[in-house]
């Protein structure tokens, strides 16, 4: 097997990888668990409401990556625009989320390897131009930060001062 059809396949399965990894660094940090899933299903739908509203069409001659010599079967619904990229939107949401969550550089250098692989997947396939891409990982990371910002302040909300027992009051 070619090693750039393997790069090609972590590329398209890009969402997928991230999504299995961030529910499995997440799972014991239950607020910020929830709010990644949460926020994993509003990039789902915010992806096929701006599709729909914009209807930008995919590029001519998109080839289907497990049979190459083949096109693409029809595409159906908001699928058949391509304005944004659903797998760039997915991938940025989860990077940028993970990124702020864990401040861990190594994970972070992972999830932003295979991002990149997504999106030259994408192209490369001629499944969406540039622009469909980029614009997609911009509004999946733009979600990731008002979402963690949101599990941010849903944990401050949490706290709650508390008087000191056997300390003296200075007045």
């Amino acid at each position: 097997m070619n090693p750039l059809y393997i790069l090609d396949l972590i590329g398209y399965y890009g969402p997928q990888i991230l999504f299995g990894s961030s529910i499995f660094l997440l799972y014991k940090k239950s607020n910020y668990f929830f709010v990644y899933i949460i926020g994993f299903i509003l990039d789902t739908i915010l992806n096929f409401l701006i599709k729909g509203i914009v209807k930008q069409p995919r590029p001519k001659g998109d080839y289907n990556i497990f049979k190459p010599l083949e096109q693409q079967s029809p595409r159906i619904l908001s699928d058949m625009y391509g304005m944004p990229s659903g797998h760039s939107q997915h991938v940025f949401y989860s990077t940028v989320f993970i990124h702020f969550v864990l401040k861990n550089t190594n994970i972070t250098l992972i999830y932003a390897i295979i991002s990149l692989l997504t999106l030259y997947q994408r192209v490369k396939y001629k499944n969406h131009y540039i622009i469909q891409v980029i614009v997609g990982g911009l509004i999946g990371a733009c979600l990731a930060y008002y979402m963690y910002m949101y599990a941010n302040k849903k944990i401050v909300g949490k706290l709650v001062a508390k008087k000191e027992d056997n300390a003296k009051d200075v007045a």
